[in-house]
């Protein structure tokens, strides 16, 4: 991200080509910030129109901008030669803006999109004029990676936030409303169409025309003092390198589709060490809602500990083959483990003793005996993965609280009488039980009562025959 009151020394402004497009010339305006560039491409007549502001407005010299030309216009000649010119005028112009530029010559070299002090101007301005409405309707606001490095930055920088002249573009017009704001959203750039599948090119491919990457851009989110909710999508966690008071004030935590392969690398993301000796300093202490769908994780690590007071724990479409380090959630009653490799769950209740609401569609689950002692649980989502036996449903056929069960496309589901014969399993409370989010009525329940007494019949031992010897 470029800086021109750190690099001024390093600016540089070159227009190495033109080109032809429809008859009509266009000079490319190659933009150096020190390590930063960019282009910009602009016909003679915009050159022309800018210098007129620059000159009535900001006391320009007339004799900078090379004159106009009707006939031979378009000779090749003439055409370097007034590239040369035109690099010239824009080089003199940025030296007599060396401390301040006008708006005019910034938009023209779209300063605005790629310097850290004027990208944050015009963010300034959007609040200024919009920055209680947006406050007063939602709380809520979306930033780019390229916003918040901005931001990062410009705290970094000696000056005041306060501009004199210009008071719409006041820098702390951004502080005051990041201050106030409530619900945060962070995506690599703007106008991102699904939440949940930021393609890696977004995160490692340039910003415009620039070579500015945004998944290299590293932030805080110092400035942000009153969020109660953080949601991230394909952001890297080890870009955020303070997380503020964060830990201290949100209640809900969003990260999705990154490659991040450990939760302690979202939840310990400004730490240098994440090893197993978890610092409970380090805890988010009024968490209650984490969802952390669509990344890599592989397993539920013991940083999980640092969430004392979670009651929903999100973790679909992930790398995760087992449920473990749960007990430390006293106050989990809800969980998400869809679209993961779980070949097995064994006494889930030594885990999940408090859980109320179990997903667990399409993972590779065969029996379903490691939910048999979930005594609060009121919703299971079994659907899509590998049970067969019909037999598997005692297990938690008597589990007290269960209201819903979810098995559809599982094999057991293709056999015959598939409904009959599992409400069967739950006896008079079938009619209580919501199936494959239906609930059962007339016919259905008279069947399944009716198998479940056959079945009940069929388990007594038979009588004991007595023989009676008469005495002879």
């Amino acid at each position: 991200m470029a800086c021109i009151l750190k690099h001024f020394a390093e600016t540089t402004i070159k227009i190495p080509h033109y080109h032809l497009v429809d008859g009509t010339t266009f000079y490319d305006i190659h933009v150096t910030v020190g390590k930063i560039n960019w282009t910009v491409q602009h016909r003679f007549k915009e050159f022309d129109e800018l210098n007129e502001k620059l000159v009535t407005g900001h006391s320009i010299s007339s004799d900078l901008m090379p004159p106009k030309k009707v006939l031979g216009n378009r000779n090749p000649e003439f055409l370097v030669q007034r590239q040369k010119l035109l690099e010239i005028y824009l080089q003199k112009v940025l030296i007599f803006f060396r401390y301040t530029m006008c708006r005019e010559f910034v938009e023209f070299l779209d300063f605005n999109k790629y310097d850290i002090i004027y990208l944050l101007q015009d963010i300034s301005n959007n609040f200024y004029q919009q920055g209680e409405t947006i406050l007063a309707a939602s709380k809520v606001h979306e930033f780019t990676t390229l916003d918040l490095y901005s931001i990062t930055e410009r705290l970094k920088l000696p000056c005041p936030s306060s501009d004199s002249v210009r008071k719409n573009f006041d820098f702390s017009h951004v502080l005051d409303f990041c201050s106030q704001l409530q619900s945060l959203v962070v995506r690599p750039r703007k106008g991102q169409q699904q939440p949940e599948a930021v393609p890696k090119i977004e995160l490692n491919t340039s910003i415009g025309t620039s070579n500015i990457i945004p998944g290299n851009l590293k932030f805080d989110l110092n400035a942000f003092r009153s969020l109660k909710s953080f949601k991230m999508y394909g952001i890297r966690t080890e870009n955020i390198y303070d997380a503020g008071v964060l830990r201290q004030t949100i209640s809900h935590l969003s990260v999705h589709s990154t490659s991040t392969t450990q939760i302690n690398q979202i939840l310990l993301c400004d730490c240098i060490h994440k090893d197993d000796n978890i610092d409970t300093t380090k805890s988010w202490t009024e968490l209650k809602s984490a969802n952390f769908s669509s990344n890599c994780i592989q397993s539920i690590d013991p940083s999980i500990k640092l969430l004392p007071k979670l009651k929903t724990l999100i973790l679909d479409r992930n790398h995760i083959t087992a449920i473990s380090n749960l007990s430390h959630l006293p106050y989990l009653s809800s969980l998400s483990l869809c679209e993961n490799f779980i070949t097995e769950c064994i006494d889930c209740h030594l885990e999940l003793g408090n859980l109320k609401t179990l997903k667990l569609s399409q993972n590779r689950l065969t029996s379903l005996s490691g939910f048999r002692k979930m005594y609060s649980l009121v919703t299971l989502d079994v659907s899509c993965n590998l049970i067969a036996d019909i037999e598997e449903i005692n297990h938690v056929a008597g589990l007290p609280c269960l209201e819903e069960l979810i098995l559809t496309a599982n094999p057991v589901a293709g056999i015959v009488d598939y409904r009959q014969r599992v409400l069967s399993r739950f006896g008079d409370r079938c009619t209580e039980l919501y199936l494959d989010n239906e609930k059962a009525e007339g016919t259905e329940i008279d069947m399944a009562l009716v198998l479940a007494a056959l079945r009940q019949s069929e388990a007594k031992p038979p009588l004991l025959q007595t023989s009676f010897v008469t005495e002879r």
